[in-house]
């Protein structure tokens, strides 16, 4: 399964892990057996509540069962920020490629385009109906999307690569916690350190690692040798104890990194 890498506001790359073919396949299975037991079930409550005949020529058929059935997708993912049930129960989810949830016009448009990546049950109906030609086409644009789906570097079916999207795996193989990033209250913030942009990002990385290390094993290990070692470097002053110092810059960093 491929990585999608996404730059931050903290010159971290986070990584979400796409999600593979067979398990995007099993959560589309789910969705049509759903769907399946959705449709008969309504057609049989329809026909109970109506007379099946009379509800198709007052339009109650397309209101409460053709409509639904088709735009399941739609409405679920925009209600579950992403997920149908199918991708729920699976733990997978759409997201945009900038690593934010997707929008409403991103959903939409992958949406509408199901309809090509999905041709083949929309070609095998047709078929039924004896409407070759279109049957055939949407059976060959089916093969086509599937052709740019194992050829995507992130699994993008052909309504992902248009609308900007991917599944990933929903339990992300990070934490923010394994990041630099922290909680500020930006609006009654006071910088103490300007100098700690001077660092690079290793160096960063580094000491938020030892602060870390530090809380949870409360061991002086490397935060004296690395406070002294900043504080020549970046010629900087302070009676701090070591480890709140670090702790410091680590703040002022995340403040004026998002600047």
């Amino acid at each position: 399964m491929a990585l999608l890498k996404v730059d931050t506001s903290f010159n971290i790359d986070l990584q979400f892990e796409t999600t593979a073919f067979h398990i995007r396949f099993f959560a589309w299975l789910i969705d049509l057996v759903i769907l399946i037991f959705f449709f008969y079930g309504m057609s049989n409550l329809l026909d109970t509540l109506f007379d099946i005949d009379m509800a198709g020529e007052y339009g109650i058929i397309e209101i409460m069962l053709i409509t639904p059935f088709i735009s399941y997708h739609l409405i679920c993912e925009l209600a579950l920020k992403g997920q149908s049930l199918g991708k729920k129960l699976l733990g997978i989810q759409v997201i945009g490629m900038s690593g934010q949830g997707a929008t409403a016009s991103q959903y939409l448009l992958r949406w509408l385009l199901r309809f090509i990546d999905f041709g083949f049950v929309w070609g095998f109906i047709f078929l039924l109906s004896r409407e070759t030609f279109l049957g055939t086409v949407l059976f060959l644009s089916s093969i086509i999307s599937f052709i740019l789906f194992v050829t995507s570097p992130y699994q993008q079916r052909l309504g992902d690569r248009v609308a900007g999207t991917t599944v990933v795996m929903k339990k992300l193989p990070y934490k923010l916690s394994d990041t630099i990033f922290q909680e500020l209250d930006v609006n009654d913030y006071k910088v103490s350190f300007p100098d700690v942009m001077r660092l690079s990002d290793k160096d960063i990385n580094i000491v938020d690692n030892i602060v870390k290390h530090h809380q949870r094993s409360k061991s002086d290990q490397y935060i004296q040798t690395v406070a002294f070692k900043i504080k020549t470097v970046l010629k900087i002053e302070s009676d701090m104890p070591d480890d709140l110092f670090l702790e410091q810059l680590l703040r002022d960093y995340n403040y004026l990194s998002r600047k």
